[in-house]
C-alpha cells in the first residue's frame, strides 16, 4: 500500500477501506509517512469529504491507538463536554467544575490555543503549578478525588490527533468538517464517556464561521455518535462577538472565577448553564433541562462550582489560592485604553479581528510549539447593542511588549461598528440537535 495511493483515492472522490485509513493514520503518527503527503491528503479529504461509514472507520482507528479509560469503577455517569472553539470561550473553565458539583463524572481532554481560537489548557497553565500534562493513571486519580479532570493530549492520549492537529493547521485543512467531527468524537472516545455535549460555535470566530456548515458539523457529531453508540448533543452557539469580555489566558481564568462566584457577563453565564443543563439532563434523562439549568444555577450561585474548581487545581499541582488573590496569576505590565470615535450603537465587533489582535500580543500562537504569554490579552466594556458616547472606552488591551501594539490597535478599532440605530438582537444559542 502506498500513500500516493489514498491521495488519488480521495483525489477521486472515492472512499476508503478501514485498511487504508488504518495504514494512513498509524503511519503518519509513527512518522514513517512525511508531512507534505499527509498534507496533501489531508487536503484531499477537505475537498471531496468522508462518508459517514468513512469517518466512523476514521474516528474508530484515531482512538484505537490509545486504549479507552475503563472509568467502570468510578461513580456516576460520565458525560464529556467540548467546544470547537472560539475567542474567549472560556465554558469549559465553568461547566466541568459545575457539572462536577452536581454528582457527575466529567472527564476532559483539552487542546492549546491555535491561530485566534483559545485553548482550555493554556488558560489552565496560566494557574501557578497545575499540572495539564496527567497520565492515564493520574487522569483517574483526579477525576476520582475531584469528579472532575483536564488534561491535555500526550503520546498515551489521543497521539494521533494531537499530531493531526498541527498538520491541519499549518495545511489549511483547519476547517474540513469531518476532520473537526473525528477529532472531537476520538477524544472523547478515548475519555471513555457515556455521552458528551458539544458547543459548535458559528460566526466570524468559528471555525465553521457559515451556519449551514455549523449545523452540517453539528449533526454529522450526532448521527456518527450514534453510529459508534454513543449519545452526542451539539448546541449551535454565535461566535460573533467574543465571548463574555475577556480575551487573553489570564484574564479569562479571572473572569470565569468571576462568573463561579455568582458575576461574570451575562453571555457567559448563560451558556454556561446551558451547557451544564445539557450535561446534568444526559446523565439524568429522567430530568427536563429546565429542571437541570435550575440546579446549575444554585451550584453556580452558591459557591459550589468555584469550590469544585479549587478542589481540581489542588489535585493536579496548581495552587488554589491564587483563585483568590489574581495577583497571582500572570498580569500584564501595561494598558492602552481605545476609545469610540463616535455616538451610536454597537453594531458588530468581529471576533476574529479581536482573536488576531490578541494573538499579535502574545496571547496565542499560530503553531503549536510557539511559546505564548500568558499574562496578556483585551478586555471588552461593550458588547453589541450597547449605546455608547464618543470618547467612551470601549476595550482595553494589556500587554508587555510594544512592538505589534499599533497593529493590533487598528485591528481592534476595525472590528467595531457603531451605527446610529440599534442592531437586530442576535441569539446566543440558535439551535439544538441530538
Amino acid at each position: 500500500m502506498r500513500v500516493i495511493d489514498l491521495i488519488q483515492i480521495k483525489r477521486d472522490k472515492d472512499e476508503f477501506s478501514r485498511e487504508e485509513i488504518d495504514f494512513f493514520l498509524q503511519g503518519y503518527t509513527r512518522g514513517e509517512i512525511p508531512d507534505y503527503q499527509a498534507s496533501a491528503l489531508l487536503m484531499a479529504v477537505f475537498f471531496s469529504g468522508l462518508s459517514d461509514a468513512e469517518l466512523v472507520d476514521w474516528t474508530e482507528s484515531m482512538s484505537a491507538m490509545t486504549p479507552q479509560m475503563d472509568l467502570g469503577d468510578l461513580d456516576g455517569k460520565k458525560i464529556g463536554k467540548h467546544s470547537t472553539g472560539g475567542v474567549g470561550d472560556k465554558t469549559s473553565l465553568i461547566v466541568g467544575p459545575l457539572v462536577a458539583a452536581a454528582g457527575i463524572t466529567v472527564p476532559m481532554i483539552v487542546g492549546r490555543g491555535l491561530a485566534h481560537a483559545g485553548g482550555t489548557l493554556d488558560k489552565l497553565e496560566s494557574i501557578p503549578g497545575f499540572n495539564a500534562r496527567l497520565s492515564p493513571k493520574e487522569f483517574k486519580a483526579v477525576l476520582r478525588n475531584a469528579g472532575v479532570a483536564m488534561t491535555g493530549q500526550t503520546e498515551e492520549l489521543v497521539p494521533a490527533d494531537k499530531k493531526l492537529a498541527s498538520l491541519r493547521n499549518a495545511s489549511g485543512t483547519g476547517e474540513s468538517i469531518p476532520l473537526i467531527a473525528s477529532s472531537i468524537l476520538s477524544k472523547k472516545l478515548a475519555e471513555g464517556v457515556e455521552g458528551m455535549v458539544v458547543d459548535v460555535k458559528t460566526g466570524s470566530g468559528a471555525l465553521t464561521e457559515k451556519m449551514a456548515d455549523s449545523r452540517r458539523l453539528a449533526q454529522s457529531l450526532v448521527t456518527i455518535a450514534k453510529r459508534m453508540n454513543k449519545k452526542v448533543v451539539s448546541v449551535i452557539t454565535d461566535m460573533d462577538q467574543p465571548l463574555g469580555n475577556a480575551v487573553g489566558n489570564a484574564l479569562e481564568v479571572m473572569e470565569a472565577v468571576e462568573a463561579m462566584r455568582g458575576g461574570g457577563p451575562t453571555d457567559l453565564v448563560e451558556l454556561s448553564l446551558e451547557l451544564a443543563a445539557r450535561m446534568i439532563a444526559m446523565a439524568q434523562p429522567d430530568r427536563t433541562v429546565e429542571s437541570a439549568k435550575d440546579q446549575a444555577f444554585k451550584l453556580l450561585s452558591d459557591g459550589s462550582a468555584l469550590k469544585k474548581f479549587r478542589q481540581l487545581i489542588e489535585m493536579q499541582g496548581g495552587d488554589p489560592s491564587a483563585v483568590d488573590h489574581f495577583e497571582q496569576l500572570p498580569n500584564a505590565s501595561a494598558e492602552f485604553a481605545i476609545s469610540s470615535p463616535r455616538a451610536g450603537y454597537i453594531s458588530r465587533i468581529c471576533a476574529d479581528d479581536i482573536g488576531q489582535a490578541a494573538v499579535l500580543m502574545g496571547a496565542g500562537r499560530e503553531k503549536l510549539d510557539s511559546e505564548i504569554d500568558l499574562a496578556v490579552g483585551i478586555v471588552l466594556e461593550h458588547k453589541i447593542g450597547d449605546r455608547i458616547q464618543a470618547g467612551e472606552r470601549l476595550c482595553s488591551i494589556y500587554y508587555n511588549e510594544e512592538t505589534h501594539l499599533e497593529e493590533a490597535t487598528q485591528m481592534v478599532e476595525d472590528a467595531f461598528h457603531i451605527s446610529s440605530v440599534p442592531p437586530e438582537t442576535r441569539p446566543l444559542i440558535y439551535e439544538v440537535l441530538q
